[in-house]
């Protein structure tokens, strides 16, 4: 999948336009009959600077999830700059690949462990959404951890739980740095 988000990237810097399957070289052609979620995050000199990602799979294979998630990654994520031609040849990627999603009925978010899994919060009214990924941050060691990250990236004063869906997030992790 790493070598697809590459080939992406490559090919859109160079022709201005999201790839489709037919130009790219895929060495596995079982990707192509697979469907996962994935998330794609690009860093630039080791900060990240660009990602996307989707909580359930929504196109019809892996291959085309990975090109659709670094498109946006790249070019939609609205924190950023978009990717220059010159940036994009020193790219690093990094694709977790959702291995499971279980909404958390049974446990609270003391009980996950942010260098293990991640999380995805979701407001009840669907007005605010978040998610933290394991070993993303070397500052998130314990679930207490988890608290003022979310309140920074929800713009929250307080993160009161019982407001939001959370969902308990294990992943595949590829990377090429």
């Amino acid at each position: 999948m790493l070598n697809i988000a590459r080939q992406t990237i490559d090919f859109y810097m160079k022709n201005l336009k999201v790839p489709n399957i037919d130009n790219l070289d895929i060495a596995d052609k079982n990707l192509i009959t697979e469907r996962w979620s994935i998330f794609v995050t690009v860093y630039y000199k080791w900060n990240i600077r660009w990602s996307w990602w989707n909580i359930k799979e929504i196109e019809d294979n892996i291959v085309s999830e990975t090109i659709s998630n670094t498109i946006h990654a790249i070019s939609n994520d609205s924190r950023f700059k978009a990717i220059t031609l010159s940036e994009s040849k020193d790219l690093k990627i990094r694709i977790d690949k959702i291995s499971s999603r279980n909404i958390l009925k049974d446990k609270n978010i003391n009980q996950i462990d942010p260098t293990i899994n991640w999380i995805i919060v979701i407001k009840k009214d669907y007005s605010k959404l978040a998610c933290i990924l394991p070993n993303i941050n070397p500052l998130l060691l314990t679930w207490e951890d988890f608290i003022p990250v979310l309140k920074e990236k929800l713009k929250e004063k307080d993160f009161i739980e019982s407001d939001y869906i959370i969902y308990e997030i294990t992943t595949e992790v590829n990377t090429d740095y």
